[in-house]
């Protein structure tokens, strides 16, 4: 694939790109940003529910990639994940493309988490906490009319006292549709550095709105400032370009499955209209065939 070496600043530039989220959020050169995003969401989840926040001082990378304990295992690779002194793991995942099972992916990921922790005889009580963090460019959870909903906290608790029965585990889910109209079309300023920040990486209020965040966020002109050197090198221009390609592929491939589970449906639908015809004993299988639009071989083979 060639490439200019540099993306042209009229060329529409994702920040939620694999390489780009990779670059800024997964680099230990540039953790202190990782470090300042996870406290963002940590300090927003404990100001909704009314609870003190246990920000984390310093992290460290682990393997992004995680193989299931067979061949015909499914394994794992993670956008970002990294551990903090605490020993709690962090994981931010970006969704581009709507993904109506991404919840059940996102606890299929935590859960190789915890079983990578642990080894034979030890304790479940050695486990270490997994907050998961998942960003989505699309609507999910919330009302997409209800802008408040653009962040979810998500925990297994007792559905009849509400009680915590595994604070281990937690699901912060961001819908950036919600937080785009809650800023674009209702007008609202960023409350908190989270929503700052996700201003920048959904690209969410235009290029003034930008450096208006920025003048009061010294964070947001360094990303800033990161992604002119991002898009002047021939390495990192090369890595966009291939996951603009991917995440196009990937978007065809999950609308493939949508239109195979709508043909499926139909031809279920059929099927069991002409069974209820031929159990009718009415027409003939070719009278059913034309009605049905079906060939006489599958008539008969119901």
């Amino acid at each position: 694939m060639k490439t200019s070496g540099e993306i042209p600043a009229a060329e529409p530039f994702n920040r939620l790109s694999d390489s780009y989220v990779k670059y800024v959020l997964g680099s230990p050169e540039r953790k202190h940003i990782t470090i300042a995003f996870i406290n963002a969401v940590l300090k927003h989840a404990a100001y909704e529910e009314g609870t003190e926040p246990v920000i984390i001082e310093d992290i460290e990378f682990i393997d992004r990639e995680k193989h299931g304990e067979s061949d015909k295992s499914k394994g794992a690779r993670f956008d970002v994940l990294a551990r903090s002194a605490d020993g709690r793991i962090f994981h931010i995942e970006i969704q581009v493309a709507r993904d109506e099972h991404f919840m059940q992916r996102s606890f299929y990921y935590v859960s190789q988490s915890f079983s990578t922790q642990i080894q034979k005889g030890e304790n479940y009580g050695v486990l270490k906490p997994v907050v998961y963090i998942g960003i989505m460019d699309f609507a999910l959870f919330g009302n997409p009319r209800y802008s408040e909903d653009w962040y979810s906290l998500h925990k297994v608790m007792n559905v009849k006292t509400h009680v915590n029965t595994l604070p281990e585990v937690e699901f912060h889910m961001i819908e950036l549709p919600l937080l785009r109209r809650r800023i674009v079309r209702e007008g609202k300023k960023p409350s908190d550095e989270l929503e700052e920040l996700l201003c920048y990486f959904g690209s969410i209020g235009g290029g003034n709105f930008m450096e208006e965040i920025a003048e009061r966020n010294p964070m947001i002109s360094e990303l800033e400032a990161l992604e002119t050197v991002y898009r002047m090198d021939p390495w990192t221009v090369r890595k966009f370009m291939l996951d603009k390609a991917d995440e196009q592929y990937r978007e065809f491939l999950l609308k493939e499955q949508h239109r195979k589970g709508r043909e499926e449906g139909r031809m279920e639908e059929l099927r069991e209209n002409a069974r209820r015809l031929r159990a009718q004993g009415i027409l003939t299988d070719e009278q059913i065939s034309q009605a049905l639009n079906l060939t006489i071989d599958f008539v008969k083979s119901l």
